[in-house]
């Protein structure tokens, strides 16, 4: 694969036979002309990964490639104005039905986990992530009076960490509705005996008597206003950062919505000098097991931050609702590439014995590598080796009748 650039070797890995199914579900290629929505979603690619957050900078990037257009798929490079236009009136649900299909493809295949110790379960994080926008300009994402802003509300598997469910709302939705939706509308996210560790802003206490009632186990916060009394207290744990263990049932009007006895452990946080009050609907775990799978809850945050600081998603190339989408649905499918190939190139340095990159590294050193000829394979075990050099053909000296050529003149 050495004839072909390294961003053409990345597109390859993508199922484009489901793509393509999609685009048919949704009639996504319905009366295109200007370009089609496969176009669309490598252009997107493209500009997520080169770093590139504006329709000019997409569009005379992939120009100055013109002779690789073939390896990816692209007969020519659309005009910025029908690129806009693609993101605009394509439907966004193509890009959110292939981001989950990438995650179901990927998913297993990603060897990263980051659990307590000794847990085998299916352990997952929720939070959201607020992107504030001009009011002016996106006046359909409400957020406050006088400001905008969406929410991306994530589900993150801590085996593999990286997302498996993805929504995106305005600002204003919160975020134990949000869980609520997912709960009742995509039960598969959450198997029985499943862990969901979550902040604070997801107390709801009906939510929560409806996950103890199919045996999903959450832990969080418990509120500074919750009325609860104390039906049992257990030992703690010797040398441990537990301060406390008990059973409790809420005794408010809204605390008796949940109808089931739950568990508060205080945990004493010694690094920031602070005591954490966390809620818990599991009664035989131990209380520093339940605090341990809290502690995890900070992955999530982590890969805010990651997608925020190496892909494109606080400046938009839109401004309407569905160019928005569009992006950060392309961007989620960017980041799940991108962490497939870290863990390609984490397992090929380890047997290299060689020290693994971090993620914004790799991300970096491909933004600068994406039209390099070389093997993908190769580039993930060392991108440091220069590309092999180009030696052009010398012109091959004719041997007449036979006769080598020594140069100069002569005669017949």
């Amino acid at each position: 694969m050495k004839n072909s650039h390294i961003f053409s070797q990345i597109l390859q890995h993508i199922d484009w036979d489901t793509f393509n199914a999609i685009v048919t579900k949704h009639k996504g290629d319905k009366a295109s002309k200007g370009i089609t929505c496969r176009s669309q979603f490598i252009m997107m690619q493209f500009a997520h990964v080169a770093g590139f957050d504006s329709l000019r900078e997409i569009c005379q990037g992939m120009e100055t490639q013109g002779g690789h257009l073939n390896h990816m798929g692209i007969e020519k490079i659309p005009k910025k104005s029908s690129l806009s236009y693609a993101n605009q009136h394509r439907p966004w649900e193509i890009y959110r039905d292939m981001f989950e299909a990438m995650v179901a493809n990927f998913h297993s295949k990603i060897d990263r986990k980051s659990k307590p110790k000794g847990f085998k379960g299916k352990l997952l994080s929720i939070d959201s992530t607020t992107i504030d926008l001009c009011l002016t300009l996106f006046p359909w994402a409400k957020f406050h009076h006088r400001k905008g802003a969406v929410k991306v509300h994530t589900v993150l598997d801590h085996d593999g960490l990286i997302p498996v469910f993805a929504d995106i709302t305005d600002g204003r939705k919160h975020d134990s509705k949000a869980f609520r939706a997912m709960l009742s509308e995509h039960p598969g996210l959450f198997p029985e005996d499943c862990w969901v560790a979550m902040d604070r802003a997801y107390n709801d206490y009906l939510t929560f008597g409806e996950m103890t009632e199919r045996n999903i186990w959450f832990v969080t916060r418990i509120k500074s206003n919750a009325v609860y009394r104390v039906e049992e207290s257990r030992v703690v744990p010797q040398n441990s950062n537990i301060d406390s263990d008990e059973v409790i049932e809420l005794t408010s009007a809204k605390g008796q919505l949940c109808g089931y006895y739950l568990r508060r452990v205080v945990v004493n946080d010694v690094e920031n000098g602070r005591k954490i009050e966390l809620l818990c609907n599991n009664l035989k775990f131990g209380a520093t097991t339940i605090a341990a799978m809290y502690k995890q809850r900070w992955q999530v945050e982590l890969f805010f931050k990651q997608i925020k600081q190496n892909l494109k998603i606080k400046s938009f190339v839109g401004t309407s609702e569905n160019a928005v989408k569009t992006q950060i649905y392309c961007a989620l499918c960017a980041i799940v590439l991108m962490n497939y190939l870290k863990s390609v190139s984490d397992s090929k340095r380890t047997a290299c014995k060689e020290k693994s990159f971090s993620f914004s590294n790799m991300a970096s050193l491909l933004r600068i590598s994406l039209f390099r000829c070389s093997s993908l394979d190769e580039w993930l075990a060392n991108p440091f080796v220069p590309p092999p050099e180009y030696s052009p053909n010398h012109q091959q000296n004719l041997h007449l009748f036979g006769q080598p050529n020594f140069g100069g003149g002569g005669t017949f």
